[in-house]
C-alpha cells in the first residue's frame, strides 16, 4: 500500500542533488506544480547540427510553505549567477523524512531571469489557510539528466552563453 503523502510526483530541491548523496531531506524540498521547458538545434537533411544553439528556458511553479521561501528566487535572479536546481520525479521518503527513492531526476544549471508569485487566502472553519505559488523561469547553461542507478548520467550542454 502507498503512503500517497510520502509520494510526490515531482519534487524541487534548490541545488545539485549529485553532491549531496543520499542525505537529501525533504524539507528541503518543493512541490512542483507545472514545469515545462524545449530543448531546440538546427540541423541539416543529413542531421548534423549547425547554427546558433537555441536558448532553451525551462519555466516551473513550486507551491511555497512560507513567503519567505520566495527569497531564494529573487536572490539568485539578482545575483547573475548559475545556479543548479535539481527536479526528482517520483520521490519517496523514509520514516526520518530522507530521500529513500526516485524514479529519475533532472539536474539543470542557468540563471534565474523571472519571477512571479500569486496568493490564494481563504478562511477556512479552522482559521487562515494561505497558498503561495512561485513561477520560476530559468535561462539553462546544461541539463544533466540522472537515472535511478546514478550511472551512465546524460548530459546536454546549452553552448550559447
Amino acid at each position: 500500500m502507498i503512503n500517497y503523502s510520502d509520494y510526490l510526483k515531482a519534487v524541487l530541491y534548490p541545488e545539485n542533488f549529485l553532491e549531496v548523496g543520499g542525505k537529501l531531506e525533504k524539507r528541503l524540498c518543493q512541490t512542483i506544480q507545472h514545469f515545462s521547458y524545449k530543448c531546440q538545434r538546427n540541423r541539416n537533411d543529413a542531421g548534423i547540427p549547425y547554427g546558433n544553439t537555441t536558448p532553451t528556458e525551462l519555466q516551473f511553479i513550486v507551491r511555497l510553505e512560507s513567503p519567505d521561501d520566495s527569497k531564494v528566487f529573487y536572490q539568485q535572479m539578482q545575483s547573475n549567477e548559475l545556479f543548479d536546481h535539481t527536479f526528482i520525479f517520483n520521490a519517496t521518503f523514509d520514516e526520518n523524512d530522507r530521500l529513500k527513492s526516485y524514479g529519475d531526476a533532472m539536474v539543470v544549471r542557468g540563471y534565474v531571469v523571472d519571477v512571479k508569485e500569486d496568493y490564494d487566502a481563504t478562511v477556512t472553519k479552522d482559521g487562515f489557510v494561505q497558498q503561495i505559488l512561485i513561477q520560476v523561469t530559468l535561462l539553462l547553461s546544461s541539463i544533466t539528466y540522472v537515472g535511478k542507478e546514478d550511472k551512465g548520467n546524460k548530459q546536454l550542454e546549452i553552448t550559447n552563453f
